[in-house]
């Protein structure tokens, strides 16, 4: 597909998640009452999400990226009393909306990969019931952990956070078996809706906030004299992965940068060069960003000053997408922090 075509359909994408909500006013009178209360503007905000995962899709070349959202989504949902025929016949409007707003070669693709996606609804895939699992050598400590921060009690989660690091318990192990598998079991949690996105924004700035308090014994290793830039795009607001590899590598000896989500693809450039990084980590958690990643590394590759710079990414998209990160012409995908370590090393 040419530049200018993807353009076009982005474009296209508000005009295309008013149409499919349009139909759902029409289709089903229980809606017009979220007409009332404001939940109309919503609807066209989680639509044009739904779009936008599509169309990231088509521009990638690659369907499991829309298919692999449906199957997130519909737990979510269903957990929420939406019911799967509503979610089928939703995918039902997003297939008119784009044979009559977009229409062509455009609209045949876009339908092949909803089909895709209809036929993966019917296995469903199964339930995870914790990630808090008993080969977990820090167990009870995160489960401790976590009652405190679902009970509002950061205080008491700090306190306990540093009574481990007295206790001995290495930094890396309380980021690997307590901050890591807590935050994913936040996000289980969320997904089948025992506890609220205000709830899981809580845990989530809490153990930012605990991780922040740790720098003291983090930056105490002996240097190697590399550099390591990490950072997400922009739309991301899934930081916490990234930052935790960050704090890996500078306990390793790594001198790191991180620097976010809110650089342009030329301050990024400009950093790598200005601090003569050896490796850039990019982490993308929401698979319709991963465009962004894609353009970023072009942009990189095609400076010849940072010839030798090896590119890395992670994070849920290129988990759940194997393959995904050969399309982005990064020099790798890396599971998790540890595994980023040995492989830079």
């Amino acid at each position: 597909m040419s530049i200018i075509e993807m353009h076009s359909l982005s474009e296209k994408s508000n005009t295309l998640a008013q149409f499919v909500v349009s139909l759902h006013f029409i289709h089903d009178t229980k809606f017009l009452q979220l007409d009332a209360t404001g939940g109309k503007q919503k609807c066209n905000d989680e639509c044009l999400f739904h779009i936008n995962y599509l169309i990231e899709a088509i521009n990638m070349n690659h369907p499991d990226i829309y298919i692999n959202y449906i199957r997130w989504s519909l737990p979510m949902l269903k957990s929420r009393n939406i019911s799967e025929t509503l979610i089928h016949t939703n995918l039902d409007f997003v297939q008119r909306a784009f044979k009559e707003i977009v229409g062509g070669e455009l609209s045949n693709l876009a339908e092949s990969y909803i089909v895709l996606a209809k036929e993966k609804l019917g296995v469903n895939p199964q339930r995870r019931e914790t990630y808090i699992t008993n080969n977990n050598p820090f167990k009870k400590e995160v489960n401790i952990y976590l009652r405190f921060l679902l009970e509002g009690k950061r205080h008491e989660a700090i306190f306990f956070i540093h009574e481990l690091i007295r206790r001995n318990v290495r930094i890396k192990d309380i980021y690997l078996h307590i901050f890591k598998v807590s935050q994913y079991e936040v996000g289980r949690l969320w997904l089948y809706n025992k506890i609220t996105i205000v709830q899981e924004y809580y845990c989530t700035a809490s153990t930012q906030s605990i991780i922040s308090g740790l720098y003291q014994y983090i930056f105490a290793s002996k240097r190697t004299g590399k550099t390591m830039v990490a950072c997400t795009v922009s739309g991301e607001l899934h930081e916490m992965g990234i930052r935790m590899v960050a704090d890996f590598f500078e306990m390793e000896g790594w001198n790191t940068k991180y620097i976010g989500s809110n650089s342009s693809d030329r301050e990024v450039q400009e950093v790598l060069i200005n601090s003569k990084a050896d490796l850039l980590a990019i982490s993308c958690t929401l698979s319709c960003n991963v465009s962004k990643i894609e353009t970023l590394i072009k942009q990189i590759r095609g400076d010849s000053s940072l010839a030798q710079l090896k590119i890395v990414v992670g994070g849920y998209t290129f988990l759940s997408n194997p393959g995904l990160w050969k399309k982005v012409s990064a020099d790798a995908f890396l599971e998790n922090a540890t595994d980023a370590l040995s492989w830079a090393n």
